[in-house]
Protein backbone atom coordinates (compact mmCIF):
# COMPACT_ATOMS: atom_id res chain seq x y z
CA UNK A 1 0.00 0.00 0.00
CA UNK A 2 1.51 3.29 -1.12
CA UNK A 3 2.00 6.09 1.36
CA UNK A 4 0.33 9.47 0.87
CA UNK A 5 3.74 10.95 0.11
CA UNK A 6 4.33 8.42 -2.68
CA UNK A 7 0.85 9.01 -4.13
CA UNK A 8 1.39 12.79 -4.11
CA UNK A 9 4.79 12.41 -5.79
CA UNK A 10 3.32 10.15 -8.46
CA UNK A 11 0.44 12.60 -9.07
CA UNK A 12 2.83 15.52 -9.36
CA UNK A 13 5.06 13.58 -11.72
CA UNK A 14 2.12 12.65 -13.94
CA UNK A 15 0.93 16.28 -14.02
CA UNK A 16 4.43 17.50 -14.84
CA UNK A 17 4.68 15.01 -17.73
CA UNK A 18 1.30 16.10 -19.03
CA UNK A 19 2.34 19.74 -18.91
CA UNK A 20 5.25 19.03 -21.20
CA UNK A 21 2.74 18.33 -23.97
CA UNK A 22 1.18 21.77 -23.51
CA UNK A 23 2.27 24.98 -25.16
CA UNK A 24 2.03 27.28 -22.15
CA UNK A 25 2.73 30.29 -24.34
CA UNK A 26 -0.26 29.49 -26.55
CA UNK A 27 -2.46 29.01 -23.49
CA UNK A 28 -1.40 32.37 -22.10
CA UNK A 29 -2.18 34.02 -25.43
CA UNK A 30 -5.68 32.55 -25.40
CA UNK A 31 -6.23 33.73 -21.83
CA UNK A 32 -5.11 37.24 -22.76
CA UNK A 33 -7.74 37.29 -25.49
CA UNK A 34 -10.30 36.05 -22.98
CA UNK A 35 -9.46 38.94 -20.67
CA UNK A 36 -9.65 41.47 -23.49
CA UNK A 37 -12.98 40.14 -24.74
CA UNK A 38 -14.40 40.02 -21.22
CA UNK A 39 -13.22 43.59 -20.57
CA UNK A 40 -15.01 44.77 -23.73
CA UNK A 41 -18.11 42.87 -22.66
CA UNK A 42 -17.95 44.37 -19.16
CA UNK A 43 -17.84 47.91 -20.56
CA UNK A 44 -20.83 47.11 -22.77
CA UNK A 45 -22.75 45.56 -19.87
CA UNK A 46 -22.13 48.61 -17.68
CA UNK A 47 -23.41 50.91 -20.43
CA UNK A 48 -26.49 48.73 -20.99
CA UNK A 49 -27.19 48.71 -17.24
CA UNK A 50 -27.08 52.52 -17.26
CA UNK A 51 -29.38 52.58 -20.29
CA UNK A 52 -31.80 50.16 -18.61
CA UNK A 53 -32.02 52.50 -15.62
CA UNK A 54 -32.78 55.40 -17.98
CA UNK A 55 -35.38 53.26 -19.72
CA UNK A 56 -37.21 52.36 -16.51
CA UNK A 57 -37.13 56.01 -15.44
CA UNK A 58 -38.71 57.15 -18.70
CA UNK A 59 -35.59 58.91 -19.96
CA UNK A 60 -34.39 56.34 -22.48
CA UNK A 61 -34.53 58.89 -25.29
CA UNK A 62 -31.34 60.40 -23.83
CA UNK A 63 -29.40 57.25 -24.69
CA UNK A 64 -26.88 57.35 -27.51
CA UNK A 65 -27.92 53.98 -28.93
CA UNK A 66 -31.42 55.12 -29.91
CA UNK A 67 -30.66 56.10 -33.50
CA UNK A 68 -33.74 55.02 -35.46
CA UNK A 69 -36.75 52.73 -35.29
CA UNK A 70 -34.51 49.75 -36.09
CA UNK A 71 -31.27 50.78 -34.35
CA UNK A 72 -32.90 51.25 -30.99
CA UNK A 73 -31.90 49.95 -27.56
CA UNK A 74 -35.30 50.83 -26.08
CA UNK A 75 -37.11 48.30 -28.25
CA UNK A 76 -34.83 45.59 -26.87
CA UNK A 77 -35.03 46.88 -23.29
CA UNK A 78 -38.84 46.86 -23.46
CA UNK A 79 -38.95 43.18 -24.42
CA UNK A 80 -39.12 40.25 -22.03
CA UNK A 81 -35.70 39.19 -23.35
CA UNK A 82 -34.03 42.04 -21.48
CA UNK A 83 -34.51 40.25 -18.14
CA UNK A 84 -33.58 36.86 -16.75
CA UNK A 85 -35.08 35.65 -13.46
CA UNK A 86 -36.20 39.21 -12.74
CA UNK A 87 -32.77 40.81 -13.19
CA UNK A 88 -31.64 42.84 -16.21
CA UNK A 89 -29.64 40.70 -18.62
CA UNK A 90 -26.95 43.40 -18.66
CA UNK A 91 -26.44 42.96 -14.90
CA UNK A 92 -26.00 39.20 -15.31
CA UNK A 93 -23.54 39.90 -18.12
CA UNK A 94 -21.50 42.33 -16.02
CA UNK A 95 -21.17 39.74 -13.26
CA UNK A 96 -20.16 37.04 -15.73
CA UNK A 97 -17.58 39.21 -17.49
CA UNK A 98 -16.08 40.28 -14.16
CA UNK A 99 -15.85 36.63 -13.07
CA UNK A 100 -14.09 35.71 -16.33
CA UNK A 101 -11.55 38.53 -16.00
CA UNK A 102 -10.72 37.45 -12.44
CA UNK A 103 -10.57 33.77 -13.35
CA UNK A 104 -8.36 34.32 -16.41
CA UNK A 105 -5.99 36.51 -14.38
CA UNK A 106 -5.72 33.89 -11.65
CA UNK A 107 -5.06 31.05 -14.12
CA UNK A 108 -2.43 33.09 -15.97
CA UNK A 109 -0.60 33.68 -12.70
CA UNK A 110 -0.59 29.95 -12.07
CA UNK A 111 0.76 29.20 -15.54
CA UNK A 112 3.59 31.69 -15.10
CA UNK A 113 4.47 30.51 -11.58
CA UNK A 114 7.18 28.02 -10.65
CA UNK A 115 6.73 24.46 -12.02
CA UNK A 116 6.11 23.00 -8.55
CA UNK A 117 3.22 25.46 -8.11
CA UNK A 118 1.71 24.61 -11.50
CA UNK A 119 1.77 20.90 -10.79
CA UNK A 120 -0.67 21.16 -7.89
CA UNK A 121 -3.56 20.96 -10.33
CA UNK A 122 -3.68 19.65 -13.87
CA UNK A 123 -3.92 22.48 -16.45
CA UNK A 124 -6.93 20.73 -17.97
CA UNK A 125 -8.90 21.53 -14.81
CA UNK A 126 -8.23 25.24 -15.29
CA UNK A 127 -9.12 25.08 -18.98
CA UNK A 128 -12.38 23.22 -18.35
CA UNK A 129 -13.39 25.59 -15.55
CA UNK A 130 -12.74 28.49 -17.93
CA UNK A 131 -14.85 26.80 -20.60
CA UNK A 132 -17.72 26.50 -18.12
CA UNK A 133 -17.58 30.23 -17.44
CA UNK A 134 -17.54 30.96 -21.18
CA UNK A 135 -20.45 28.60 -21.95
CA UNK A 136 -23.31 31.05 -21.15
CA UNK A 137 -21.71 33.67 -23.40
CA UNK A 138 -21.20 31.10 -26.16
CA UNK A 139 -24.92 30.30 -26.01
CA UNK A 140 -25.76 34.00 -25.88
CA UNK A 141 -23.78 34.87 -29.01
CA UNK A 142 -26.05 32.51 -30.96
CA UNK A 143 -29.40 33.12 -29.27
CA UNK A 144 -29.42 36.86 -28.52
CA UNK A 145 -28.57 38.22 -32.00
CA UNK A 146 -31.19 35.89 -33.48
CA UNK A 147 -33.85 37.09 -31.04
CA UNK A 148 -32.94 40.75 -31.55
CA UNK A 149 -32.74 40.78 -35.34
CA UNK A 150 -35.38 38.17 -36.22
CA UNK A 151 -37.96 38.26 -33.43
CA UNK A 152 -37.70 41.85 -32.16
CA UNK A 153 -36.58 43.33 -35.50
CA UNK A 154 -34.31 45.74 -33.67
CA UNK A 155 -30.59 46.30 -33.27
CA UNK A 156 -29.18 47.48 -29.96
CA UNK A 157 -25.70 48.92 -30.51
CA UNK A 158 -24.65 48.25 -26.93
CA UNK A 159 -25.84 44.66 -27.31
CA UNK A 160 -23.91 44.33 -30.58
CA UNK A 161 -20.69 45.27 -28.76
CA UNK A 162 -21.36 42.52 -26.23
CA UNK A 163 -21.97 40.05 -29.09
CA UNK A 164 -18.53 40.88 -30.46
CA UNK A 165 -17.07 40.28 -27.01
CA UNK A 166 -18.95 36.98 -26.71
CA UNK A 167 -17.70 35.87 -30.11
CA UNK A 168 -14.15 36.59 -28.95
CA UNK A 169 -14.78 34.50 -25.84
CA UNK A 170 -16.21 31.64 -27.90
CA UNK A 171 -13.22 31.57 -30.28
CA UNK A 172 -10.73 31.79 -27.41
CA UNK A 173 -12.55 29.06 -25.50
CA UNK A 174 -12.43 26.71 -28.50
CA UNK A 175 -8.71 27.38 -28.90
CA UNK A 176 -8.15 26.63 -25.23
CA UNK A 177 -9.93 23.30 -25.46
CA UNK A 178 -7.93 22.38 -28.56
CA UNK A 179 -4.65 23.26 -26.85
CA UNK A 180 -5.50 21.20 -23.76
CA UNK A 181 -7.04 18.19 -25.51
CA UNK A 182 -3.96 16.02 -24.88
CA UNK A 183 -4.26 16.25 -21.09
CA UNK A 184 -6.82 14.73 -18.79
CA UNK A 185 -8.55 16.61 -15.97
CA UNK A 186 -8.28 15.38 -12.39
CA UNK A 187 -11.95 16.12 -11.72
CA UNK A 188 -11.32 19.24 -9.62
CA UNK A 189 -12.75 21.64 -12.19
CA UNK A 190 -15.25 23.23 -9.78
CA UNK A 191 -12.72 24.32 -7.19
CA UNK A 192 -11.16 27.18 -9.20
CA UNK A 193 -14.61 28.50 -10.12
CA UNK A 194 -15.90 29.52 -6.71
CA UNK A 195 -13.74 32.62 -6.10
CA UNK A 196 -14.60 33.96 -9.55
CA UNK A 197 -18.30 33.19 -9.16
CA UNK A 198 -18.30 34.92 -5.77
CA UNK A 199 -16.70 37.99 -7.34
CA UNK A 200 -19.33 37.98 -10.08
CA UNK A 201 -22.07 37.89 -7.44
CA UNK A 202 -20.46 40.85 -5.69
CA UNK A 203 -20.74 42.76 -8.98
CA UNK A 204 -24.34 41.69 -9.67
CA UNK A 205 -25.82 42.75 -6.32
CA UNK A 206 -24.87 46.46 -6.35
CA UNK A 207 -25.47 46.78 -10.10
CA UNK A 208 -28.98 45.38 -9.73
CA UNK A 209 -29.62 47.91 -6.96
CA UNK A 210 -28.32 50.69 -9.21
CA UNK A 211 -30.47 49.60 -12.17
CA UNK A 212 -33.70 50.27 -10.30
CA UNK A 213 -35.77 53.18 -11.62
CA UNK A 214 -35.13 56.59 -10.12
CA UNK A 215 -37.41 57.56 -7.22
CA UNK A 216 -40.55 59.49 -8.16
CA UNK A 217 -40.33 63.28 -8.09
CA UNK A 218 -41.53 65.21 -5.07
CA UNK A 219 -44.77 67.23 -5.34
CA UNK A 220 -42.74 70.42 -5.79
CA UNK A 221 -40.63 68.84 -8.53
CA UNK A 222 -43.78 67.52 -10.22
CA UNK A 223 -45.42 70.95 -10.22
CA UNK A 224 -42.31 72.52 -11.71
CA UNK A 225 -42.09 69.77 -14.35
CA UNK A 226 -45.73 70.33 -15.33
CA UNK A 227 -45.15 74.07 -15.55
CA UNK A 228 -42.33 73.44 -18.02
CA UNK A 229 -44.45 71.23 -20.28
CA UNK A 230 -46.23 72.89 -23.22
CA UNK A 231 -49.89 73.69 -22.73
CA UNK A 232 -52.24 72.37 -25.41
CA UNK A 233 -54.97 74.73 -26.53
CA UNK A 234 -58.24 73.35 -25.29
CA UNK A 235 -59.67 72.12 -28.56
CA UNK A 236 -63.30 71.11 -27.99
CA UNK A 237 -62.69 67.70 -29.56
CA UNK A 238 -59.58 66.82 -27.50
CA UNK A 239 -61.60 65.19 -24.73
CA UNK A 240 -64.79 64.60 -26.71
CA UNK A 241 -65.80 60.95 -26.63
CA UNK A 242 -68.23 58.75 -28.51
CA UNK A 243 -68.92 55.06 -29.02
CA UNK A 244 -65.55 54.61 -30.75
CA UNK A 245 -63.54 56.14 -27.89
CA UNK A 246 -61.97 53.74 -25.37
CA UNK A 247 -62.38 55.48 -21.99
CA UNK A 248 -61.39 54.14 -18.59
CA UNK A 249 -61.91 55.62 -15.13
CA UNK A 250 -64.55 57.80 -13.55
CA UNK A 251 -66.56 60.04 -15.93
CA UNK A 252 -66.46 62.88 -13.39
CA UNK A 253 -62.74 62.56 -12.56
CA UNK A 254 -60.88 65.87 -12.03
CA UNK A 255 -57.89 64.56 -14.01
CA UNK A 256 -58.28 63.63 -17.68
CA UNK A 257 -55.41 61.95 -19.52
CA UNK A 258 -55.62 61.83 -23.30
CA UNK A 259 -53.30 59.00 -24.31
CA UNK A 260 -51.92 58.90 -27.87
CA UNK A 261 -50.64 55.41 -28.50
CA UNK A 262 -49.34 52.98 -31.12
CA UNK A 263 -50.12 49.33 -30.45
CA UNK A 264 -46.80 48.23 -31.93
CA UNK A 265 -44.75 50.69 -29.84
CA UNK A 266 -42.75 48.98 -27.03
CA UNK A 267 -42.85 52.08 -24.83
CA UNK A 268 -46.63 52.25 -25.27
CA UNK A 269 -46.92 48.74 -23.90
CA UNK A 270 -45.20 49.87 -20.71
CA UNK A 271 -47.20 53.10 -20.66
CA UNK A 272 -50.45 51.18 -20.88
CA UNK A 273 -49.41 49.06 -17.89
CA UNK A 274 -48.53 52.22 -15.94
CA UNK A 275 -51.90 53.81 -16.76
CA UNK A 276 -53.69 50.66 -15.61
CA UNK A 277 -51.80 50.93 -12.34
CA UNK A 278 -52.72 54.60 -11.99
CA UNK A 279 -56.41 53.85 -12.57
CA UNK A 280 -56.22 51.14 -9.91
CA UNK A 281 -54.67 53.61 -7.45
CA UNK A 282 -56.98 56.53 -8.24
CA UNK A 283 -60.22 55.11 -9.68
CA UNK A 284 -62.29 58.22 -8.81
CA UNK A 285 -59.68 60.84 -9.67
CA UNK A 286 -58.42 59.84 -13.12
CA UNK A 287 -60.03 59.29 -16.50
CA UNK A 288 -58.01 57.98 -19.49
CA UNK A 289 -59.10 58.53 -23.11
CA UNK A 290 -57.29 56.45 -25.75
CA UNK A 291 -56.36 58.04 -29.08
CA UNK A 292 -54.46 56.46 -31.97
CA UNK A 293 -51.27 57.81 -33.49
CA UNK A 294 -49.76 54.92 -35.49
CA UNK A 295 -46.13 55.38 -36.54
CA UNK A 296 -46.92 53.97 -39.96
CA UNK A 297 -46.93 55.99 -43.18
CA UNK A 298 -49.67 53.89 -44.75
CA UNK A 299 -52.21 55.97 -42.78
CA UNK A 300 -50.10 58.66 -41.10
CA UNK A 301 -48.68 60.66 -44.00
CA UNK A 302 -47.04 63.20 -41.72
CA UNK A 303 -44.27 60.72 -41.00
CA UNK A 304 -41.10 60.52 -43.08
CA UNK A 305 -40.67 56.78 -42.45
CA UNK A 306 -42.58 53.81 -41.09
CA UNK A 307 -41.45 52.63 -37.68
CA UNK A 308 -44.15 50.01 -37.08
CA UNK A 309 -45.51 48.33 -40.24
CA UNK A 310 -48.66 46.93 -38.58
CA UNK A 311 -49.54 50.05 -36.57
CA UNK A 312 -52.26 51.34 -38.93
CA UNK A 313 -53.86 47.91 -39.19
CA UNK A 314 -53.83 47.54 -35.40
CA UNK A 315 -55.33 51.01 -34.93
CA UNK A 316 -58.21 50.14 -37.29
CA UNK A 317 -58.79 46.85 -35.49
CA UNK A 318 -58.72 48.70 -32.15
CA UNK A 319 -61.47 51.06 -33.32
CA UNK A 320 -63.53 48.09 -34.51
CA UNK A 321 -62.86 46.26 -31.23
CA UNK A 322 -64.12 49.27 -29.27
CA UNK A 323 -67.25 49.39 -31.41
CA UNK A 324 -67.89 45.70 -30.64
CA UNK A 325 -67.13 46.02 -26.92
CA UNK A 326 -63.98 43.89 -26.88
CA UNK A 327 -61.26 46.57 -26.96
CA UNK A 328 -59.83 45.93 -23.50
CA UNK A 329 -59.52 42.15 -23.84
CA UNK A 330 -58.33 42.30 -27.47
CA UNK A 331 -55.74 45.02 -26.84
CA UNK A 332 -54.41 43.19 -23.79
CA UNK A 333 -53.73 40.14 -25.96
CA UNK A 334 -52.11 42.29 -28.65
CA UNK A 335 -49.80 43.87 -26.07
CA UNK A 336 -48.80 40.41 -24.84
CA UNK A 337 -48.01 39.23 -28.38
CA UNK A 338 -46.32 42.48 -29.43
CA UNK A 339 -42.82 41.02 -29.80
CA UNK A 340 -43.96 38.37 -32.29
CA UNK A 341 -46.65 40.13 -34.31
CA UNK A 342 -47.15 39.15 -37.93
CA UNK A 343 -50.20 39.65 -40.12
CA UNK A 344 -51.12 36.00 -39.58
CA UNK A 345 -50.78 36.35 -35.79
CA UNK A 346 -52.88 39.53 -35.82
CA UNK A 347 -55.55 37.73 -37.88
CA UNK A 348 -55.54 34.81 -35.45
CA UNK A 349 -56.11 37.08 -32.43
CA UNK A 350 -58.74 39.12 -34.29
CA UNK A 351 -60.80 36.05 -35.16
CA UNK A 352 -61.04 35.10 -31.49
CA UNK A 353 -62.83 38.40 -30.83
CA UNK A 354 -65.03 38.46 -33.92
CA UNK A 355 -62.85 40.97 -35.75
CA UNK A 356 -61.83 40.85 -39.40
CA UNK A 357 -58.80 42.53 -40.94
CA UNK A 358 -60.33 43.14 -44.38
CA UNK A 359 -63.52 44.57 -42.90
CA UNK A 360 -61.57 46.91 -40.63
CA UNK A 361 -59.45 48.10 -43.55
CA UNK A 362 -62.53 48.81 -45.74
CA UNK A 363 -64.89 50.30 -43.17
CA UNK A 364 -65.39 54.02 -43.91
CA UNK A 365 -66.36 54.91 -40.32
CA UNK A 366 -63.16 53.33 -39.01
CA UNK A 367 -61.08 55.18 -41.60
CA UNK A 368 -62.68 58.51 -40.64
CA UNK A 369 -62.16 57.94 -36.95
CA UNK A 370 -58.49 57.03 -37.39
CA UNK A 371 -57.94 60.10 -39.57
CA UNK A 372 -59.60 62.27 -36.89
CA UNK A 373 -57.27 60.92 -34.18
CA UNK A 374 -54.19 61.57 -36.34
CA UNK A 375 -55.38 65.11 -37.17
CA UNK A 376 -56.12 65.80 -33.51
CA UNK A 377 -52.62 64.60 -32.63
CA UNK A 378 -51.07 66.96 -35.16
CA UNK A 379 -53.10 69.93 -33.89
CA UNK A 380 -52.07 69.12 -30.32
CA UNK A 381 -48.34 68.91 -31.06
CA UNK A 382 -48.10 65.12 -30.84
CA UNK A 383 -45.30 63.69 -32.99
CA UNK A 384 -44.31 60.48 -31.18
CA UNK A 385 -45.69 57.78 -28.93
CA UNK A 386 -46.49 57.47 -26.17
CA UNK A 387 -47.70 61.02 -25.59
CA UNK A 388 -49.96 62.04 -22.72
CA UNK A 389 -52.01 65.21 -22.42
CA UNK A 390 -52.79 65.56 -18.72
CA UNK A 391 -55.37 68.28 -18.09
CA UNK A 392 -54.09 70.18 -21.10
CA UNK A 393 -50.37 69.63 -20.44
CA UNK A 394 -48.49 67.70 -23.13
CA UNK A 395 -45.94 65.17 -21.86
CA UNK A 396 -43.90 63.17 -24.36
CA UNK A 397 -42.36 59.79 -23.71
CA UNK A 398 -42.95 56.94 -21.31
CA UNK A 399 -43.92 57.98 -17.77
CA UNK A 400 -43.56 55.33 -15.04
CA UNK A 401 -46.43 54.77 -12.62
CA UNK A 402 -44.88 56.64 -9.69
CA UNK A 403 -44.14 59.67 -11.84
CA UNK A 404 -47.70 59.68 -13.19
CA UNK A 405 -49.01 59.48 -9.65
CA UNK A 406 -46.78 62.40 -8.65
CA UNK A 407 -48.14 64.48 -11.56
CA UNK A 408 -51.70 63.73 -10.48
CA UNK A 409 -50.89 64.68 -6.88
CA UNK A 410 -49.41 67.97 -8.08
CA UNK A 411 -52.48 68.79 -10.17
CA UNK A 412 -54.78 67.97 -7.26
CA UNK A 413 -52.69 70.16 -4.96
CA UNK A 414 -51.82 67.28 -2.67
Amino acid sequence: MRSKKQQAARSQGRTARLETSLDVGALLKSYRWIRRSAALGLLSALYLTWHYKLFLSGAGDQALCNVSAFVNCDRVAASSWSRLFGLPLAVWGAGGYAALIAHATWVMRRFTSAPHERSRRAPADDVLSTALLILPFAIGVVVLPTVSLVRLRALCLGCAVSWIADLGLLISGIRLLQQARTVRPTGAIWRPLWPSVALGALVIVPLNWYARPAPPPTPTESRRALERTPAVSEAPDLTAIDALSPVFGSPGAPITIVYFTDLQCPYCKLQTEALRGLLARRPRQVRVIYRHYPLDRSCNLRLTQTAHPFACLLARLAIDAQRRGVFEAWSHEIWRAQESLTRERIQEIAQRYGLDLERAERDAAIQRRLAQDILLAERSGVDSTPTLIINGRLIRGYQPLDRLDAFVSALLGQ
